[in-house]
């Protein structure tokens, strides 16, 4: 950010170029979109929960970084001020400002990372098989998943797809879960192994006693 090259001009060899209070002056052009337009969402916020008589991290984003900024207003206007009590007029405008932008940033990958979660979560759900095998009164009876509730015995043979989590209770086989761990490599399952729903029945025949459905 320009802002920055402004705020340690020794670093770049432009101190003696810029007098001091073009530099402040500068430095608050640069400054003051960041704090009202891209932190607008930090006053908004603050003022939103203060019609409800509290705070949040809006509140302390809006708070501190206006009082940084305000300080930086009074340093860059009235220097005789702090020359007054042997101080030196600094400003932090910088400071302000990269609160904001990095703040800002950090929640827009945030909302990223939710969108491809939810997507994620929308595909494996879209891998689930519609129908269940499962053991009634001795028969094998094929209903919809949403029908399968927890206890039911669910055979599954190869090549199908574990409809719900479970616990095998009869037979052996390997599952491919490589839609879960990533892990190209199926799993051999046997009895007492656990299953999760919309993974891969790859070799033998299984029966299940499911544990989590819906």
């Amino acid at each position: 950010m320009p802002i920055f090259a402004l705020a340690y001009p020794d670093f770049l060899g432009i101190s003696k170029l810029i007098p001091q209070k073009v530099n402040f002056l500068l430095q608050l052009l640069l400054a003051t979109p960041v704090q009202f337009w891209v932190g607008g969402q930090f006053y908004r916020g603050t003022w939103a929960a203060a019609k409800h008589r509290t705070t949040d991290m809006n509140t302390l984003i809006a708070v501190g970084t206006s009082a940084a900024y305000i300080y930086s207003l009074l340093a860059t206007f009235l220097p005789g001020f702090f020359a007054a009590k042997g101080l030196g007029a600094h400003v932090y405008f910088d400071t302000a400002a990269a609160i904001i932008v990095l703040i800002v940033l950090g929640r827009l990958l945030e909302a990223r990372a939710k969108g491809q979660t939810s997507e994620a979560i929308k595909k494996l759900i879209g891998l689930q098989p519609k129908t269940a095998r499962v053991i009634r009164d001795g028969q094998e009876v094929d209903i919809p998943v949403a029908e399968v509730a927890v206890g039911d015995i669910v055979l599954v043979r190869p090549g199908e797809k574990v409809p719900v989590d479970g616990v095998i209770a009869e037979g052996y086989s390997a599952v491919d879960e490589s839609m879960i761990t990533g892990e190209s490599i199926p799993v051999e399952k046997q009895v007492g192994s656990e299953v999760i729903g919309a993974t891969i029945n790859k070799t033998g025949s299984f029966k299940f006693e499911a544990t989590r459905v819906g």
